[in-house]
């Protein structure tokens, strides 16, 4: 055993040797570093922070109304007087201009009123032209001739008087005589008075007389014309005739609306609003209208207006506003019903 120890021992140092230290197959021998070419690292790439771009879309919020339609410009018309219709020239549906007459009521009784109040309208210019012109020649001349006579008359009376004794007569008084002198000389004295108010005219009072006999009979003519034109309807603005009540015939009582015109070629929708959704809405707001009607159909207008006043419903306070709709072929009418959307910034 020992001697197979020591010749494994030997051979090892044989093998060593003869190998060297470099020689790959002694394993008993530390190796030798040799240069060896090597590659530059490659640099890693550093991380940088980018922004996060959404890919959702941005959402419009909408708030959605319901109204009706209205024509910007719209009017109720009425008589501004009782009575029978006599005409009605247009149909619903009639296009008009401004002064065409509508409807009209039975008007008889209203001309000759008005041609009375013009007669005595004459008959007042004429008495306030020939006031103003004062006292002719003629009247001058009359009036005193008129105090000559009165004269006369008086001297005659005198003379009579003083035959029976004048005032030395106790008994003066109750004589004919006496009385026709009395009578004589108030005749020449309302005679001086006429001559000189025929010579200092018009007076003060005679002109303030005559012009206020004037302007009544001015006013009373304008009445009897403005009754007259009560008992027409005329078309305030161009547009359609949209609704008529009465017919030929029948009775009309003053005040109450019995025509409708509207200008179909501008037309609104008008919706109350509570008062969380008026916070959110401004002016120039556009929306999206839809028509009960024309469901098909969609519309676009703005916001043209928000009312100022808020009404009380069952304890929900409401304010009205008005849209705008852009032009469109579609035949729209006031009243109809009509949902909005308004875009909410």
């Amino acid at each position: 055993m020992k001697s197979w120890l020591f010749l494994i021992s030997i051979l090892a140092i044989a093998l060593t040797t003869a190998c060297g230290a470099n020689n790959p197959l002694n394993l008993f021998a530390t190796p030798t570093p040799t240069a060896t070419a090597t590659r530059p690292p490659t640099p890693t790439p550093q991380a940088t922070a980018t922004p996060l771009v959404s890919l959702q879309p941005t959402r419009t919020l909408k708030t959605r109304l319901v109204g009706n339609l209205v024509a910007e410009r719209q009017a109720s018309l009425a008589f501004a007087m009782t009575g029978r219709v006599k005409s009605v020239p247009v149909s619903e549906g009639t296009k008009v201009k401004a002064g065409d007459l509508l409807a009209a009521l039975d008007t008889t009784t209203l001309e000759l009123q008005l041609a009375q109040a013009k007669a005595a309208l004459d008959i007042a210019q004429a008495n306030w032209k020939r006031t103003m012109q004062g006292s002719t020649p003629e009247d001058i001349l009359i009036a005193k001739v008129n105090v000559e006579r009165a004269k006369i008359a008086v001297d005659q009376a005198r003379a009579a008087y003083d035959r029976i004794g004048g005032d030395s007569n106790p008994f003066i008084a109750t004589t004919t005589q006496a009385l026709n002198l009395n009578q004589a000389i108030a005749a020449y004295q309302g005679a001086v008075a006429q001559y000189n108010l025929v010579v200092t005219r018009p007076t003060q009072a005679e002109q303030e007389t005559s012009a206020a006999s004037l302007a009544q009979a001015q006013a009373a003519y304008e009445l009897a014309r403005q009754n007259l034109n009560n008992a027409r309807i005329v078309a305030p603005f161009d547009g359609t005739v949209v609704s008529i009540v009465p017919k030929v015939g029948e009775a009309a009582v003053a005040n109450t609306p019995v025509i409708t015109l509207a200008d179909l070629s501008r037309m609104q929708v008008q919706v109350n609003v509570d008062e969380t959704t008026l916070s959110t809405l401004r002016v120039g707001q556009t929306a999206t209208i839809t028509v009960d009607t024309f469901p098909n159909k969609v519309l676009s207008g703005r916001v043209k207006k928000i009312g100022l006043l808020g009404t009380a419903t069952t304890n929900i306070v409401s304010v009205p506003i008005w849209i705008d709709l852009d032009p469109t072929d579609v035949l729209l009418f006031p009243g109809l019903s009509a949902t909005v959307e308004i875009e909410i910034k």
